[in-house]
């Protein structure tokens, strides 16, 4: 948060965005899988993301093959 002293012009930072500044470090999202090896699982948020893509793109992928598949059998 910055607080501005409108007499004097002067910016003044508190600790809390100093710090957030001050670590540069990428995103983390902690995940829990139950039935794992290692139960809680620590991934950085842009490679989970990707990821998550993925996994929707092949999801996506079988479900057209699917649909594909009942319009062939509906015909016949």
């Amino acid at each position: 948060m910055r607080i501005t002293d409108v007499k004097n012009n002067e910016v003044a930072e508190t600790k809390s965005e100093t710090i957030w500044e001050a670590s540069q470090e990428p995103f983390v999202h902690k995940s829990y899988h139950e039935m794992s090896d290692t139960p809680v699982v620590e991934v950085d948020a842009l490679k989970q993301l990707q990821e998550n893509i993925e996994l929707l793109s092949d999801v996506q992928n079988r479900l057209s093959f699917l649909m594909r598949e009942v319009r062939y059998m509906m015909k016949a």
